[in-house]
């Protein structure tokens, strides 16, 4: 088997327009590609989605300075999320390195990002960490 090359990451949001301000003012992320998945669509892979007739769904491809590819979804209609659970499988968050984690926690958490602890000591002293929700209450990692 060859070697594989990461993609992109899929996240389910409830305002689509609402994450992609978020992930491009606080992150640099760009804007590449937005569309429509068509209810003919949705229904033509009703396997996958699992999604009752009529259903269609907003999506776009944001891409990070260095190349990581977010792709949103935003559903129509939605359900409520879940919290996320640590000890049972799945996804649980993403990380993203940032130059200043001390600059980047201020300017957020002064926007009203919520955040579950300030910036803390990783590995060495130079080495930092945080843990955040986006405005869907999906959970991000900050390292600087």
């Amino acid at each position: 088997m060859s070697v594989s090359k990461f993609l992109h990451v899929g996240i389910t949001v409830r305002d689509i327009g609402r994450t992609i301000e978020f992930y491009t003012k606080y992150f640099g992320f760009q804007l590449e590609f937005q569309d429509v998945f068509s209810e003919e669509f949705i229904s033509s892979h009703n396997g996958l989605y699992r999604l009752s007739a009529g259903a269609f769904s907003d999506f776009c491809f944001l891409k990070s300075p260095d190349g990581i590819v977010l792709e949103l979804f935003q559903f129509h209609p939605q359900k409520e999320g879940d919290e996320t659970v640590w000890n049972q499988p799945g996804y649980t968050h993403i990380c993203l390195r940032v130059p200043n984690i001390f600059e980047a926690y201020e300017t957020m958490k002064a926007d009203g990002v919520y955040f579950f602890f300030p910036p803390d000591r990783r590995a060495t002293p130079e080495e930092h960490w945080a843990f955040l929700k986006d405005p869907d209450g999906n959970l991000i990692e900050l390292q600087d």
